[in-house]
């Protein structure tokens, strides 16, 4: 799978699975950031988590899952938590929970 088919506003798009930023989950969607562009679809991060995870798309937080190839600098900022900051300067939040299987990603250099 290299491309996701996401809703824009009343059309449907197939984007690249390459050009995702970030994702957040919004209630009971799943807004993906792709540069500019934000696509919404009706999903949960459990249903969405191995799809992502196959392009290096990894969960980071109970809410938010990255593109590990747009990370740029993560830093402690308390109680085990880190700040990742993204290419384009976005900062999120990487919890504890989830700090060593975002690190064996990085430092092996891709997923496994």
């Amino acid at each position: 799978m290299k491309r996701l088919a996401l809703k824009a506003g009343s059309r449907t798009v197939l984007v690249e699975l390459s050009a995702i930023d970030w994702v957040e989950a919004a209630g009971n969607y799943l807004v993906f950031h792709a540069g500019a562009e934000r696509y919404t679809v009706r999903a949960t991060m459990r249903d969405m988590e191995p799809r992502l995870a196959e392009m290096n798309i990894v969960r980071i937080h109970r809410s938010t899952f990255v593109n590990i190839e747009r990370v740029k600098a993560i830093e402690p900022i308390h109680a085990g938590d880190q700040a990742v900051t993204l290419d384009d300067g976005v900062e999120l939040v990487l919890s504890r929970t989830y700090r060593d299987r975002v690190y064996a990603l990085i430092f092996a250099g891709g997923a496994a």
